[in-house]
């Protein structure tokens, strides 16, 4: 079953494509399809304007131009921790001050680390270590070190959104496996970009044609290999998986037929690549009848709930489980019939893993619309896989 037509574009890639705009006074032209966009992609679509720039939208083709300004009011930023972390460093480079605002999930997040990451900027070169090994994080950094340089270092490589575009716009960075250096910019020049479709999305649908023992083809996405972890992952516990590397995409392809099934524990250092997968990861394995653990995962409890606390509370109904303080362990070897009714989570993820759950057990759930926040057409996903 092809289920390409099904997946939103890399949200990732998007809201960068739209936000980074701000960073030029030249043209950019976002190519993302006439399918609907993830409510996330479209709070950074809808702020554009109130930079000050202008915005044309035309078969698909997104063209933003003129030179942006400081905001008047707060900028909203909906769900997206991912929008409000690269506002933050554009707003840092350009020494701005305005306001940024969201949804009750959002601002009762903990956004320490961005705050603290902002003192050492004071116009000099910096150099420092990324104090969680997070991709937004990482994009603040690299986004304030723009005027006057500055070196990065982390322990492990996270997605690289920010770097591509950085050097389609010109600027001058220098990677290496455990750093990056980024040299002061004069200006940076528009682009032209088509997104293509999004992993973790891409994910979530590999899941779920597997619950519905179906075979599946998902095309045209998102090439950074940072991203096929968590399809590493599940062809490592012994899942039919395929993945094919194109010239700028990536095609993963598979049957429900599952060979002997591993236990899987993650390691430290793939964390951060599998951040937003992880709960899926762990379902597939455990009702596989393995065990699947991750530690050294704090960040999930920062997420836009407890992810670590609303995982167990979903697993427990079906798996013996353990709850650490940075990560769960679930033994799928230990499953029983269903307890209780699955519960609903105004996090998009959870209730995603709420429905999958809930399709694996032969049982009615009736989803909220917090699904429309990373992936608009899972519903009718579902219904597709159930019925064809």
């Amino acid at each position: 079953m092809r289920l390409t037509d099904f997946i939103p574009v890399d949200k990732s890639s998007a809201i960068r494509a739209f936000l980074f705009s701000l960073l030029t006074t030249e043209k950019v032209d976002i190519f993302c399809g006439e399918e609907e966009l993830p409510q996330d992609v479209l709070s950074a679509f809808n702020c554009l304007k109130s930079f000050g720039k202008i915005v044309e939208l035309q078969n698909g083709k997104i063209t933003v131009s003129g030179t942006a300004k400081t905001p008047e009011k707060p900028v909203d930023c909906g769900n997206s921790a991912t929008m409000m972390h690269i506002l933050m460093g554009i707003r840092q480079h350009f020494g701005w001050k305005f306001g940024l605002t969201g949804d009750e999930s959002l601002m009762s997040r903990n956004h320490g680390d961005f705050e603290e990451a902002a003192e050492l900027y004071d116009g000099n070169f910096v150099e420092t270590t990324l104090s969680k090994e997070s991709a937004q994080l990482k994009s603040f950094h690299l986004l304030a070190m723009l005027k006057s340089g500055g070196k990065l270092h982390f322990k492990s490589r996270t997605r690289r959104n920010t770097e591509d575009f950085l050097l389609k716009m010109g600027a001058k960075i220098v990677e290496k496996p455990n750093s990056v250096e980024v040299f002061p910019v004069e200006c940076l020049h528009g682009y032209s970009v088509k997104i293509k479709l999004d992993p973790s999305s891409a994910f979530i649908a590999v899941c779920t044609a597997l619950i519905f023992k179906k075979s599946f083809v998902i095309s045209d996405i998102y090439k950074d290999d940072s991203r096929m972890t968590p399809f590493h992952l599940l062809q490592n516990a012994g899942f039919d998986i395929q993945i094919k590397e194109d010239s700028d995409s990536f095609e993963i392809s598979g049957n429900p037929i599952c060979k002997e099934v591993h236990d899987i524990n993650v390691k430290e250092n793939q964390i951060a690549e599998i951040i937003d997968e992880i709960p899926f990861i762990a379902l597939m394995v455990a009702q596989a009848g393995r065990t699947f653990s991750v530690r050294n995962a704090s960040w999930l409890r920062n997420k836009e709930s407890d992810r670590i606390a609303e995982s167990v509370k979903r697993f427990s109904l079906l798996f013996e489980t353990e709850e650490f303080a940075d990560g769960f362990t679930v033994y799928g070897a230990a499953k029983h019939a269903l307890k209780g009714d699955i519960p609903h989570n105004l996090d998009h993820r959870m209730e995603m893993l709420s429905s999958l759950m809930a399709q694996n057990s032969g049982v009615d759930f009736k989803m909220n619309d917090s699904y429309k926040i990373s992936f608009p057409k899972f519903y009718e996903l579902t219904e597709y896989l159930k019925n064809d």
